[in-house]
């Protein structure tokens, strides 16, 4: 695969960090490929071997991204359920770490991509291989926009509270919906 080999990794990654900060310097439509090649220190057949487009690498970081956090909150076995504390901590520290990534998305008018990450991500860990329960369908993908907004408004508000109170705020609320939603179930 081309996203293991590690020279090609680290074109993509200095193709990432080149374009997030050319796209805090000037609007996403000026930037060039020429431009971005020049600053990454790459050529543009090492781009076009990766992309087809300046959007495919921030689509890419992004799924590289959510890969890596998949593979971290896996490593001891899958979650049981969603919106447990722990794992909240350990995604508002990876919202924290990668920050300006994030920003730029926003900044660039391309913040549906963290939404969709998130839902995806929550569907493949919690819904695929279950019975096709829309409550849960639909409680994730609320779970999913809860923490996109959340998220959305710390950065906004300059991330001042810790990542550890973020996580409690929302495993508040969620623990509460779930309860509400396993009621309804038993009255079903």
């Amino acid at each position: 695969m081309k996203k293991r080999n590690p020279s090609n990794f680290l074109a993509r990654e200095c193709i990432a960090t080149a374009l997030i900060q050319l796209a805090s310097q000037k609007p996403f439509s000026a930037i060039t490929v020429s431009e971005l090649t020049q600053r990454a220190g790459v050529s543009r057949m090492t781009f076009y071997r990766n992309y087809a487009s300046k959007e495919d690498v921030f689509k890419n970081y992004l799924e590289d991204l959510t890969a890596a956090y998949r593979e971290e909150i896996h490593r001891n076995g899958p979650p049981e359920t969603f919106g447990e504390y722990e794992i909240l901590c350990h995604c508002f520290r990876y919202f924290e770490a990668y920050q300006n990534f994030i920003r730029c998305l926003l900044h660039i008018g391309m913040g549906e991509l963290l939404l969709n990450a998130l839902s995806s991500h929550l569907m493949e860990s919690y819904y695929i291989g279950k019975k096709a329960d829309p409550r849960l369908y639909y409680a994730l993908q609320a779970y999913a926009g809860a923490l996109y907004n959340i998220y959305i408004t710390w950065l906004k508000n300059g991330m001042k509270e810790p990542a550890e109170t973020m996580a409690g705020i929302v495993y508040r609320l969620v623990d509460s919906q779930k309860k509400q939603v396993s009621l309804l179930s038993l009255q079903t």
